[in-house]
């Protein structure tokens, strides 16, 4: 477990505090700082898949509450730290999970975060029992009581035609009314990526990625979708096997 942490407080020994306390907890990192709500509000973005938000309350410009209801979605925890403790009926309207009063010490610290490193802890387990769990995709057929059974590690990569979907897989190919939005949040467990408006391709099925152009196993080749490069280039990114050799 490795926690995306990011903290806003407008006292920069207060965030000196946290970043300390965040770097003594086992699986937590620290991913930002913002000593300026504003600045925070401006740049923290959803892509930035934050797992621990810890802000303060009492800041100018905009207080905590009024920022986490602005910023509350792109983060999957929120921790208010603050001196005051009259504020915590109205930080429990913005689904804070933990209220921290000042001075945090790291005993304090420490027992409200491993409530929620066990809350993740067993979310995660639970997940990764589910996906085991779904191996393969019943999908229907042409009449009621008809229904194909699809190995998801079959599955090359998935187009939208208008109301449908076609599965194309290493032997055949399934055509079923649902939505490629449908069909991805099935998958979202599993090694597949979006790579345009009408396509999910399996990451395992990529054979060679040339510019905009993805060629599969298969040899079909289908171009990266202009708002799907950052996120794709990111995944390639991440695989990239590098050379710590000086060039």
């Amino acid at each position: 477990m490795n926690l995306k942490c990011v903290v806003i407080d407008d006292e920069q020994h207060a965030i000196e505090v946290l970043t300390d306390h965040i770097a003594e907890m086992p699986g937590l990192t620290v991913f930002k700082t913002f000593t300026s709500p504003v600045q925070a509000l401006t740049e923290i973005s959803t892509e930035d898949e934050i797992d621990l938000l810890f802000m303060d309350i009492d800041m100018p410009g905009i207080n905590g509450l009024e920022l986490a209801k602005n910023i509350r979605e792109k983060a999957k925890y929120l921790i208010f730290t603050t001196a005051h403790p009259d504020y915590a009926l109205q930080a429990f309207d913005v689904q804070s999970d933990q209220y921290l009063l000042k001075p945090i010490s790291f005993a304090k610290f420490a027992l409200g975060i491993d409530r929620i490193l066990k809350k993740e802890a067993s979310n995660t387990k639970a997940t990764t029992k589910e996906a085991d769990q779904v191996a393969a995709l019943y999908i229907k057929g042409d009449h009621k009581y008809a229904f194909s059974n699809i190995a998801i590690d079959e599955i090359l990569y998935i187009k939208a035609l208008q109301n449908y979907i076609q599965i194309i897989t290493k032997s055949e190919i399934h055509t079923t009314y649902l939505t490629l939005k449908e069909i991805e949040k099935a998958l979202e467990n599993h090694a597949f990526i979006r790579v345009n408006k009408s396509n999910i391709v399996a990451k395992a099925a990529i054979k060679k990625v040339d510019g905009n152009i993805i060629r599969l196993v298969n040899n079909e080749m289908i171009q990266i979708g202009e708002g799907y490069k950052e996120t794709f280039f990111t995944y390639v990114q991440s695989s990239l096997l590098k050379s710590n050799r000086n060039q």
